[in-house]
């Protein structure tokens, strides 16, 4: 909406945001209501001479800057073609929290959702090793004001090349997540009703939520994180070489153990390390659903009959 509008001023006029643009002029400003509305003279076409009374967000600019109006609106428009998935907007959303300042690049919500507005393209460069040049070249965008503006399809691009230079704020939200979906699927979780009643939800009901949405978000996150990603495979390696080194040691050592006399001890000890031994297998937290009560193992208890004195 614009503002300091007067009587007599020529002004763009447009129904809906892609529309063509239509010259009016004020004659009249209503002001009875709290927001006012402005009463518009048609100047040209099919409509000129006739008068309407219509809101302030149809009144888009000055008639002389509507060549600059038309080509912004017209820009905004070329990047309505591509839309997010509900589970890639969560984690659009997601990374730009953590990865991304505001001072640097923001996710728009209008005129175009999930559009991203780059303020500074040398910050943005060293958070995802790519220019908003080159990221021009690859996604629909333009430039506004010195910021450049790509489509969603830009932004999710954004989003991915963030996660493969920085992953690692990532997966540790994801884990931090899997824990929480994991205790709410044994325990459900508190809430407050509509009429502020508190409750327990259903662990399945928590269970059936995880699987909609939460799985389908920490998956696609760490596609974008990239599990091949060198630093992570260098890390990888030199764990699992350590790992053998130490196996070798414990080898060594549970042979020297037999040989004076602890034969049965090193049995034990041999059983429990291989039993309980940490792997990629098992490290993962685990969210499982919860069980029905018929799965449930039953455990007896005896407890002794009393005793009566003098019997």
């Amino acid at each position: 909406m614009m503002d300091d509008i007067a009587v007599g001023d020529e002004l763009i006029y447009r129904v809906r945001e892609y529309e063509s643009s239509e010259r009016v002029r004020v004659v009249e400003i209503d002001e009875r209501k709290k927001t006012p509305r402005y009463v518009i003279e048609f100047l040209d076409g099919e409509k000129a001479g006739t008068r309407e009374n219509v809101p302030g967000s149809r009144l888009r600019g000055r008639w002389a800057d509507v060549d600059r109006y038309d080509a912004l609106m017209a820009h905004w428009e070329s990047l309505e073609g591509y839309e997010l998935s509900e589970i890639e907007e969560f984690a659009v959303g997601r990374v730009f929290i953590l990865l991304i300042p505001e001072e640097i690049a923001e996710w728009l919500w209008s005129p175009v959702r999930w559009t991203t507005r780059i303020h500074d393209s040398v910050g943005l460069e060293k958070l995802i090793g790519v220019s908003a040049e080159d990221m021009l070249a690859q996604a629909p965008g333009f430039t506004l004001d010195g910021d450049t503006i790509l489509s969603p399809d830009g932004t999710l691009r954004v989003a991915q090349y963030a996660c493969r230079v920085n992953p690692m704020p990532v997966l540790d939200w994801v884990e931090q997540e899997e824990k929480e979906y994991q205790e709410k699927c044994r325990k459900g979780s508190p809430a407050v009703s509509w009429d502020n009643k508190p409750y327990t939800t259903d662990p399945d009901w928590e269970c059936e939520r995880y699987l909609e949405d939460g799985r389908p978000l920490h998956e696609l996150l760490r596609s974008w994180c990239g599990q091949r990603a060198v630093t992570l495979k260098e890390r990888a390696e030199a764990a699992e070489a350590e790992v053998h080194r130490l196996d070798m040691l414990i080898e060594n050592l549970f042979d020297q153990m037999k040989s004076k006399g602890f034969k049965q001890a090193v049995e034990y000890i041999e059983q429990s390390y291989v039993k309980e031994r940490i792997t990629a297998y098992n490290y993962r937290t685990v969210v499982e659903r919860p069980l029905d009560p018929s799965e449930i193992p039953v455990r007896v208890e005896y407890r002794r009959a009393p005793r009566w004195w003098g019997y």
